[in-house]
């Protein structure tokens, strides 16, 4: 029911009569950087994907974020299934880029934004895990004494925090910090493939689910031109995909950020090919791109997974450089590999061998492949959140355990505190275990009743106001 749909039945209400909300059996605390909450970003995708796969499953997802998102950022959350919780005044980072203006640290007024944040979503709500999906959240969630309480989750989205040959923008120290933390006490490490995992003495395979579901379905088409999704950057390697193009002369398909298309269309316009290059594109647009393309090229050399090379090999022949470590996260049976030498050779054969949608799929059937992959991603996460045994009390001491029925938030207010102490939050969730707790989209409520449901509280309206 629309929102509006629904003010307009409460006109018509009782003004007792109420009606039951959906609830939910979990409650996930989703912390990621508002900067990277873009629809066409890796994380951004990811929390996408996240959120709606959970949704489906009747998981409650709340966004913990530094900075309330701006521009294209708050417009992509808007869509999501999911609270977002954001510090009231947070710091600025101004002096932090300042410092460090070419190689980058830990800031620590975004990690003290998130630690605000987090109290604050812990204020209104309680939590069964935590997801950090920024590096800096790791160490702000496992310092604020709570891990044996609220599983955390640290998720690896970066290489430098599985690998120590890497290249990326931070110190040396951030780097090695990045990977200490991650052994830290009641830490669960989630990381996106077998391959992965095995790096770690104790980790989850906690696959990404799939952004665009659209990608899972075949299509009857002709294709034409060789894709390349990334940012212009040096670790995608955006320069061989060119050198590719130039060799060939094959039509150029190109996803990439604004910044990275200007770069793009200069250079192919002096390479003389037909091509077209779309920006931020998300949804069915991205679908209808990629499927109408007849070969990806993805020559990165730095990735912790690699998102765009699973949406590219879903549906098309993939190359990929040989000896990638990165490519080690993908059956190796499901993309082709190349050299420099080689690649131009190797990518006008496949090119001309499957011109058509329906041609690729008779060979190797990958949507049906990773169709088998995609059903099994919940139930990886779902195991691993109910592999976690939160610490419980044995004394009825605690003012919760006085509570019959009563929803978090106005207990929390009872409690007159300006900002909530972190032994206040220990308190209820001790004693978590002695009540049902029942979760909606905004709430949460903790009752020994077993025949209680929240029921919405309806707003009347006076029809005849301003007439």
């Amino acid at each position: 029911m629309a929102l509006n749909d629904r003010y307009y039945a409460a006109a018509f209400c009782d003004e007792e009569d109420e009606a039951v909300i959906r609830t939910y059996s979990k409650r996930i605390g989703f912390l990621v950087s508002s900067q990277t909450l873009i629809p066409h970003g890796g994380i951004g995708q990811f929390t996408k994907s996240f959120c709606e796969l959970m949704h489906r499953y009747d998981v409650c997802v709340d966004i913990i974020t530094d900075k309330s998102p701006q521009g294209v950022a708050d417009e992509f959350v808007k869509e999501l299934n999911a609270n977002i919780i954001y510090p009231d005044n947070p710091q600025r980072y101004t002096d932090h880029s300042a410092v460090f203006m070419y190689e980058d640290s830990y800031c620590y007024e975004r990690m003290a934004n998130f630690r605000d944040a987090t109290i604050k979503a812990l204020s209104s709500n309680l939590y069964d895990s935590f997801v950090c999906n920024t590096y800096e959240t790791v160490q702000v969630l496992s310092t604020l004494g709570l891990s044996d309480y609220i599983q955390t989750i640290a998720y690896t989205h970066l290489e430098s925090q599985i690998f120590k040959d890497t290249k990326n923008p931070f110190l040396d120290e951030v780097n090695d910090m990045m990977r200490l933390q991650l052994q830290m006490p009641g830490i669960t490490i989630g990381t996106q493939s077998k391959f992965n995992e095995l790096h770690f003495e104790n980790a989850y395979h906690l696959p990404i689910p799939l952004p665009e579901q659209g990608l899972l379905q075949e299509y009857d088409n002709d294709r034409e031109g060789v894709l390349f999704i990334g940012r212009w950057e040096e670790g995608k390697n955006p320069e061989l995909y060119l050198e590719l193009i130039e060799q060939t002369k094959l039509p150029a398909r190109v996803m990439t950020s604004a910044s990275g298309a200007k770069k793009f269309e200069e250079r192919l316009k002096k390479i003389g090919v037909d091509y077209q290059i779309k920006v931020g594109i998300i949804g069915q647009e991205k679908v209808d791109f990629i499927k109408s393309c007849r070969v990806a090229f993805n020559p990165s050399t730095v990735e912790s997974y690699g998102i765009a090379f699973l949406e590219q090999i879903i549906q098309l022949p993939t190359f990929a450089l040989i000896n990638q470590r990165w490519t080690q996260n993908f059956p190796s049976t499901q993309f082709f590999t190349t050299s420099k030498r080689n690649m131009a050779e190797d990518v006008k054969a496949v090119y001309d061998q499957y011109p058509t949608s329906k041609s690729w799929y008779a060979a190797y059937d990958s949507v049906n492949h990773f169709k088998i992959h995609e059903d099994a991603v919940f139930h990886k996460w779902n195991h691993c959140f109910n592999e976690f045994e939160p610490r419980k009390s044995n004394s009825n001491t605690a003012k919760i355990c006085d509570e019959t029925t009563v929803k978090y938030k106005d207990f929390v207010a009872g409690l007159g505190r300006r900002v909530l102490c972190i032994d206040d939050i220990r308190s209820v969730l001790a004693n978590r275990h002695k009540f049902r707790i029942v979760y909606t989209a905004k709430d949460t409520y903790l009752t020994k009743d077993p025949s209680f449901e929240p029921k919405e509280e309806q707003v009347g309206i006076d029809l005849f106001e301003g007439l």
